[in-house]
């Protein structure tokens, strides 16, 4: 089961509280080993879970050290699996003045400004600071943003990631009418459970709408599609505009039915869902479609050789990709969340200058990215993939995309690139997300057709906590 929103908190705070206590012993692990010291040649990296099937990252990492004669020196620290948790132990060790020794810290999008504005890691310098240069390399605009602050660099783009709508093609068919929400929600009620489906089929979508970031991305992407905005630019808070109002209640809508036996299209297990939980409810045959990060191709692959493999009499699903659906407006304007990871160097590194040449070696032009993508995860150069997003990613055609799984994944994906939205890029954006997560959680947690569980759970409530919070108060 996904893990709820109350242990995901208490998860985090643990960590951070083991971190902070680790590092005010001068940096020594729990166990009471001894650690390199500054300049005693260990390069610590410290990066999020590898999702994808293979775990393709640490290997890349532990190549690019080799290639820089540094085998054997880089020591991978990896963080909780959720991005909460992963910001409150990194803030916590860095805030102790890097008592841990680290080098590299692998950051979420999200978190550039916080950190920046905290001197939590270091401004780049010389090449690294180059992203003007380095773009005509393929980064994509919209990644290279997330990496300033205040007029400067301070990480380079790694990772980049847009979610994406993963759906039952041997189920919906060839037209299986995704393009837009209003479309998706006719198909699910349109859709005939056969008697067999009855057992397992839940809901028409399943996604993350647990109490942690996947229900802010959620958020955003519902609010986006109808035209409206959560926090525009400069901190000007817009949750409570009749377009932001109209994906709160959109969201929440989705979990009614229109008549008995008929499937919704979000059933009440996605509120305790995760990304991983979502794949597997998918997999599992429990819903029609899916919204997942592009990692999840590597998953849905898998699957499908380990059907093969067994040799399914026919019963093997077969899977489709495209892009989010959009609003009812006037054309395909984009609505998917971009997330991802970009590499900085930590305040107080002991070896900043081995971490800067390890953060451009596996982050440069070349056929490191070129397996990251292979490997399920997309790279920031959008130079990895096939055809560097050639011709794919200035339209996408009405109906979904043809050609193979991996096909239809890479038109989707680059399309999606080309038109992902970043969430507010503040410094205080670790309040904005908690008060986002708090307002919804309350909204959505319902019986079918009944107001919010809690009374303070409107679009006003939320954009005077949204205030406060960009306040500093």
């Amino acid at each position: 089961m996904g893990r709820t929103g109350a242990v995901r908190r208490a998860l985090a705070l643990a960590g951070a509280l083991l971190l902070a206590g680790t590092a005010c012993a001068d940096g020594a692990p729990a166990g009471g080993a001894a650690r390199a010291a500054p300049g005693a040649g260990e390069i610590r990296i410290v990066v999020s879970p590898d999702l994808t099937s293979g775990g393709i990252a640490k290997e890349l990492i532990e190549e690019a050290a080799g290639r820089l004669g540094l085998a054997g020196r880089v020591s991978i620290v990896e963080l909780p699996d959720d991005s909460d948790g992963q910001r409150s132990q990194l803030v916590a060790a860095l805030q102790a003045g890097n008592r841990d020794h680290y080098d590299i810290v692998n950051l979420d999008v999200t978190w550039t400004a916080e950190f920046a504005r905290q001197r939590l890691i270091e401004p780049l310098e010389g090449e690294l600071a180059g992203l003007d240069t380095r773009d005509e390399k393929g980064i994509w605009q919209s990644v290279r943003d997330t990496v300033e602050y205040d007029g400067k660099a301070w990480a380079v783009p790694w990772k980049t990631d847009a979610g994406l709508l993963y759906y039952r093609a041997d189920k919906l068919e060839d037209d299986p009418g995704l393009r837009t929400w209003r479309q998706l929600v006719g198909t699910v009620r349109r859709y005939e459970p056969s008697a067999e489906e009855r057992g397992t089929l839940r809901a028409g979508l399943v996604t993350q709408l647990d109490s942690y970031e996947g229900l802010t991305v959620n958020t955003h992407e519902a609010v986006w599609r109808n035209g409206g905005e959560i926090v525009g630019e400069g901190d000007d808070v817009r949750v409570a505009a009749p377009e932001a109002r109209r994906g709160l209640h959109e969201l929440g809508d989705a979990f009614d039915r229109d008549g008995a036996g008929q499937l919704p299209v979000l059933d009440h297990e996605s509120l305790e869902s995760d990304e991983t939980r979502t794949i597997e409810r998918f997999l599992a045959g429990e819903a029609l479609a899916m919204r997942n990060w592009p990692f999840a191709i590597s998953r849905l692959e898998e699957h499908l050789r380990k059907s093969d493999r067994r040799g399914s009499d026919g019963g093997a699903p077969r899977y489709g990709v495209t892009a989010l659906p959009d609003g009812d407006g006037a054309g395909f304007s984009g609505n998917a969340v971009q997330g991802g990871y970009n590499l900085a160097i930590a305040e107080g590194s002991p070896d900043a200058g081995h971490a800067r040449r390890l953060i451009e070696e596996i982050t440069s032009d070349g056929d490191l990215t070129r397996r990251l993508y292979e490997g399920g995860s997309v790279p920031a150069r959008k130079s990895a993939i096939p055809g560097g997003c050639s011709p794919w990613g200035r339209s996408l055609p009405d109906e979904v995309p043809r050609g193979t799984l991996r096909e239809q994944y890479d038109e989707a994906l680059c399309w999606s690139m080309e038109h992902a939205r970043a969430r507010p890029s503040t410094s205080r954006y670790a309040a904005v997300t908690r008060d986002i997560q708090d307002v919804m959680t309350k909204r959505l947690r319902r019986a079918p057709g009944e107001p919010p569980v809690d009374e303070h759970a409107t679009p006003g409530d939320l954009e005077r906590l949204l205030r406060k919070s960009l306040a500093g108060r």
